[in-house]
């Protein structure tokens, strides 16, 4: 326990530093430094969880769906802790750990919700007891890193099969939509108990339709994961998420125990149709886009298997605020923007829909290609830049903002709508001179522009 504390301390003290002398975030240095002096601090860490140690990973929505977890469990009275900033390998969510701990290495903790890289699920629960495992999708991002989808989802199997899950003492939640994450839930170690699944059943636009784009969504599965056979859909909601069945065998889309019967998508919000287990309500959640509906559903999926009441998710959306990148609204210069990160293609793609929905919102892209947002940026030709109006000014930045002009001007945009700026301070001030007191200024970065933008505005 000496070691531990020993471990905890320096750790503070190394956050504390980064911070003071602002080199940085500071969200996986302190990690890397207590796990040196103390090899097994998470796991240690990790015994003191009271309950339970529930871990988020899939490709889109990791963030958001950990905060609004861990707002619905503190409205059922838990004490929750959680890696908040998005750091998802093992040293970040060591330092998140060891900053919510005391200077003697305690943790005190009802719930443990750690978001986790896709590629990270193995070590973490080699280290520490995993008893709650949700797989939110699956889609192609940071190629150079992950390798192919069914490369990804190996990758998440091995980890789950390291957890208490396959010994029948937790659950495995998988979002049923998506036909390769339910692949998850078909080892014959899983026993039926061990599973649930969320969806999507019914989509409407305000106004009553959906709005279409020159480009069509790209269905990144095709085949079904179990014969390889074509995949037919009742309903798509996007990317390859919907309702589906294969032509040649009997795989097909679960049964969804949290669900939403029906999503009427605003422009600041959704309007939902919940079923929750056996009850079903009517529910409004303040965020953009329908991509933040499947994190509600994730985040309200493992409440429910925790026993939590709807009333804690009513409760939890009203107090709910947005985190780090993730539909974050901010007032700069008396003027609203609302960053949202950027990652792959379809995620992009869906955002993208929503910031072409506003006429008049301004628009600043920044594009990064360091190690966390992934060396290989050719994914932005698969995003649906086309859905950007093209009589929309853009301001790009970052330090591959020239090709995302070139992207921009294949996708319609005239060079002269296009303001290449690569230092990010300069950007944002020529977004905000161009933005009107009555307009919104989306910010769309990648996950290193995003960070050199909060330590910006601090």
């Amino acid at each position: 326990m000496l070691k531990t504390a020993f471990a905890v301390t320096t750790g503070k003290t190394v956050a504390g530093l980064t911070a003071f002398l602002k080199m940085g975030s500071g969200t996986s240095l302190p990690g890397k430094v207590a796990r040196k002096l103390d090899p097994n601090l998470l796991r240690n860490l990790g015994r003191q969880v009271k309950n339970q140690v529930i871990a988020v990973t899939g490709t889109n929505g990791k963030t958001t769906t950990c905060g609004l977890l861990a707002q619905f469990l503190r409205e059922g009275n838990h004490r929750v802790v959680h890696n908040q900033l998005g750091a998802n390998m093992v040293p970040g969510i060591t330092a998140a750990l060891v900053k919510q701990s005391s200077l003697t290495g305690q943790l005190i903790a009802d719930y443990a919700v750690l978001e986790v890289d896709e590629a990270s699920m193995k070590g973490l629960t080699a280290e520490i007891g995993v008893q709650r495992v949700l797989v939110s999708n699956l889609f192609r991002d940071q190629l150079d890193r992950y390798g192919e989808l069914d490369t990804t989802a190996k990758l998440i199997q091995t980890g789950i099969q390291q957890t208490e899950i396959m010994q029948g003492k937790g659950r495995l939640i998988l979002n049923g939509d998506d036909p390769l994450v339910t692949t998850l839930g078909q080892d014959p170690a899983l026993a039926k108990d061990n599973l649930l699944y969320f969806g999507v059943e019914q989509v409407t636009y305000q106004h009553g339709t959906t709005p279409t784009c020159p480009v069509p969504f790209t269905r990144e599965v095709t085949q079904c994961p179990a014969c390889q056979g074509p995949l037919d859909y009742t309903v798509l909601i996007f990317g390859h998420l919907g309702d589906y069945r294969c032509r040649q065998c009997d795989y097909q889309r679960p049964a969804l125990t949290v669900a939403a019967e029906h999503v009427l998508v605003k422009p600041e919000a959704s309007e939902i149709r919940l079923r929750y287990g056996e009850q079903t309500t009517d529910i409004t959640l303040p965020l953009p886009g329908l991509f933040n509906v499947y994190n509600l559903l994730a985040a309200a999926a493992v409440a429910y298997d925790l026993g939590l009441p709807i009333s804690a998710i009513t409760a939890g959306l009203r107090n709910y605020q947005s985190v780090f990148g993730r539909a974050e609204k901010k007032v700069l210069q008396g003027k609203n923007a609302l960053i949202m990160l950027i990652k792959n293609p379809i995620g992009a793609s869906e955002v993208l829909k929503l910031v072409g929905g506003d006429p008049k919102g301004k628009l600043l892209i920044a594009l990064n290609d360091n190690y966390a947002d992934g060396r290989d940026v050719s994914w932005i030709w698969d995003a649906q830049f086309e859905a950007i109006p093209t009589d929309k000014h853009v301001v790009v930045s970052g330090v591959r903002a020239e090709d995302m002009a070139n992207r921009l001007k294949y996708a319609g945009i005239p060079e002269a709508h296009i303001q290449i700026e690569p230092d990010l301070k300069l950007a944002l001030e020529k977004a905000l001179d161009q933005t009107r007191l009555d307009e919104v200024l989306y910010i769309l970065p990648t996950y290193t522009a995003l960070l050199s933008l909060h330590k910006m505005l601090g």
